[in-house]
């Protein structure tokens, strides 16, 4: 077997036609290119050089090996820029979220993402807001999605923040002036929820049955916007993720009644499949999300923070 820094050595003393030169090219001592000089002659079994007094020369056996172990070289080097391309953030990376995540968190880590990585092309992946199973089905490389603390052993996550879930009404409704509401105050309502297998509206449903009472009339979307917009033209109490009605909150136009009294939450995680290779692209995102929409910055977004 070569050994291809045997091989570089003798390419260098070909060229600068003795030991001393070939060594101060390389950066090695010169007894180092020696002694590789002489374990290749050993592994092909014949001198490759002629030893004269002032200089070397080439044999017979030298110049037949030298335009092999150049080609050799140059294949070499190529495989290893090759290696390092495919280890570099670069090709396709399919994404898969749902509305309200698309919405009002992902505009800020694709423009970091782009930014840092304009060689990898994003393939985005709306998923319904009504899909309860992790978004990592059909080619997805990470889904990022908002739902229940996902336990599965065929899955990696990693939760990126949690995101309370708000019960608003628009500030002219009835309830807002109540001092204290409670489950059944809720559900005499109508209700303005997501579909029935959407996690958020699980997780309130599930509050409400804890309280001693269902759900009663309810108009369900697949547009948490479609949701905030009717409770803003008073149609009833929509149930949303505090992210998709914070402005309003604000702003005042609509209201977080005060129930239940213990906060309800999802959180909004990143997903991958554990037997899907974890390339470059997917690396290079899922840590640019922890550092652009993690609650917990890591140590690259806090420098990033104090440019």
């Amino acid at each position: 077997m070569l050994d291809l820094v045997q091989v570089r050595t003798f390419l260098a003393v070909a060229r600068e036609g003795n030991f001393t030169r070939a060594a101060s090219s390389l950066h090695y001592a010169q007894s180092s290119v020696t002694a590789q000089v002489q374990g290749l002659e050993e592994s092909l079994g014949s001198p490759l050089f002629h030893r004269l007094p002032r200089s070397l020369e080439l044999t017979q056996v030298g110049h037949a090996f030298l335009p092999h172990a150049q080609r050799l070289l140059a294949v070499a080097d190529e495989a290893m820029q090759s290696a390092r391309a495919h280890s570099e953030p670069a090709g396709a990376l399919m994404l898969s979220a749902c509305e309200s995540v698309l919405t009002y968190r992902l505009p800020a880590l694709l423009r970091q993402f782009q930014t840092d990585f304009p060689q990898v092309e994003i393939v985005l992946n709306a998923a319904s807001v009504a899909e309860s199973g992790p978004p990592v089905q059909s080619g997805v490389d990470v889904g990022v999605s908002i739902s229940e603390r996902i336990r599965d052993p065929q899955l990696i996550t990693h939760v990126l923040r949690p995101e309370p879930i708000r019960a608003v009404v628009a500030s002219e409704h009835p309830l807002v002036s109540r001092k204290r509401i409670s489950a059944a105050d809720i559900v005499a309502e109508q209700l303005l929820l997501t579909e029935e297998t959407c996690s958020y509206r699980a997780v309130f449903e599930h509050a409400l049955r804890e309280s001693g009472v269902r759900a009663g009339h309810a108009l369900a979307f697949a547009s948490v916007e479609a949701i905030k917009q009717c409770a803003l033209s008073r149609m009833g109490i929509a149930v949303l993720p505090e992210m998709v009605v914070a402005e309003n909150l604000r702003a005042g136009t609509l209201v977080a009644l005060r129930w239940p009294t213990t906060p309800l939450k999802v959180y909004t995680q990143l997903v991958r499949r554990r037997d899907r290779w974890f390339s470059p692209a997917m690396q290079a995102f899922w840590q640019t999300a922890i550092d652009t929409i993690g609650a917990t910055k890591s140590p690259k977004d806090r420098a990033r923070a104090k440019q």
